[in-house]
């Protein structure tokens, strides 16, 4: 039984942490576009 407690627990933290990690890179790409088209428009 606590074999199985274990192995739901670690499950359920590697879909949270990867959850958690997919927010980050979506944000970390909209940051980059975001630059990216500033500069672009200042070189105007």
């Amino acid at each position: 039984m606590w074999n199985m407690i274990t192995h739901f627990l670690t499950f359920t933290g590697g879909m949270s942490a990867g959850v958690v990690l997919m927010c980050l890179m979506q944000a970390a790409k909209q940051e980059d576009e975001w630059l990216e088209n500033r500069k672009r428009e200042e070189n105007e």
